[in-house]
C-alpha cells in the first residue's frame, strides 16, 4: 500500500503541497487535475528528487522518505515528463539506464537486465527503435522510451507523470493498457497523473482529484468522476453520459458555442 500523511512542500515562499493525504492499496490511482495543481511536485517527492518540508510517505508500510536514492529507486520506478541527454545513446542503452539501481557498481548490466530491457521495449511495440540515437526521436517516441524504462526499472511502485502527453490516440491506448496489464499480473501499485477524465475512467481504479494543493475528493473513477466534481476541479460544465464501456466526459454544448476560439 502507498500512504502519503500531510506531505507539504514549498518551492521559497511557494507553498506548492498544502498537506497531502492520499491512500492508494492496489491497482492504478490517477491523479487528475488543473495545471498548477502541484500534480509533478507530488510526483517528485514520491520518487526522492524533490524532498519535502513536511509529512510521511510509506510503502508496504517501509518509510522510503528515509531510504537513500539508489535503494528508493529499486522500489519506486518514475518516467518523469521531460528527459534530455547531449549524447547520443541508443533507445536500449537509455532504456537499460532504468536497470542502473540494480546493477553492480563495478560489474555493469548483466543478461537479467538486458532481458528486461528488451521484455519493456517489446511491451510498447518500440523494439524496432532499440538502435536509434535517443536524440533522434520525436516527442511521443521519446515518451514511449520513458515509460519503457521505467517498467524496466521494474519498482513495487511504478509513478508516470502524464504517461499519454505526446501520444497519439492509438500509443494512449497502448501504454495505459500495458500498464494497467503489468499492475494486474504483478500486483504493482501505478500512480500516475492524466489531463483526460476519460482515460481516467477506462483505465484507472481509483481517482484523486487534485487542486491548488489538496486532494479534494478520491474514491473509485466512476464513482468520483461526475458533474458536480468536475465543475468544481476545472471550473467547467461537463455531462458525464452512459455509454457502452462506462461512462464518457463531455462539454456541455453551450460551452462549446461559446468558446472565446470560435470564430
Amino acid at each position: 500500500m502507498l500512504r502519503m500523511n500531510n506531505l507539504k512542500f514549498s518551492y521559497s515562499t511557494e507553498q506548492v503541497l498544502k498537506g497531502v493525504n492520499l491512500k492508494l492499496k492496489k491497482g492504478i490511482g490517477c491523479l487528475l487535475g488543473p495545471n498548477g495543481a502541484g500534480k509533478s511536485t507530488l510526483l517528485k517527492c514520491i520518487t526522492g528528487i524533490l524532498k519535502p518540508q513536511a509529512g510521511e510517505i510509506e510503502l508496504d508500510a517501509k518509510d522510503i522518505l528515509s531510504l537513500h536514492f539508489r535503494e528508493r529507486a529499486r522500489w519506486v520506478s518514475y518516467a518523469p515528463q521531460e528527459f534530455s541527454v547531449n549524447f547520443p545513446y541508443t533507445v536500449f542503452e537509455v532504456v537499460l539506464m532504468g536497470r542502473n539501481p540494480h546493477a553492480g557498481i563495478i560489474s555493469g548490466p548483466k543478461e537479467e537486465d538486458k532481458r528486461k530491457t528488451t521484455e519493456a521495449l517489446q511491451a510498447l511495440g518500440i523494439s524496432h527503435l532499440k538502435g536509434v540515437p535517443f536524440t533522434s526521436l520525436s516527442g511521443g517516441q521519446r515518451r514511449l522510451v520513458l515509460i519503457a524504462r521505467a517498467l524496466a526499472q521494474d519498482g513495487a511502485l511504478l509513478v508516470f507523470d502524464e504517461p499519454t502527453s505526446f501520444l497519439d490516440f492509438k500509443n494512449q491506448i497502448t501504454v495505459l493498457s500495458v500498464i494497467g496489464e503489468i499492475s494486474e499480473r504483478t500486483g504493482k501499485i501505478v500512480l500516475l497523473s492524466l489531463h483526460d477524465p476519460n482515460l481516467a475512467l477506462l483505465f484507472c481504479d481509483e481517482v484523486f482529484l487534485m487542486k491548488e494543493g489538496k486532494i479534494l475528493k478520491c474514491g473509485k473513477s466512476d464513482e468520483v468522476i461526475n458533474e458536480e466534481n468536475m465543475h468544481t476541479l476545472y471550473m467547467l460544465k461537463v455531462n458525464v453520459i452512459n455509454v457502452k464501456s462506462g461512462k464518457m466526459v463531455v462539454p456541455t454544448g453551450n460551452f462549446i458555442r461559446n468558446s472565446p476560439f470560435r470564430s
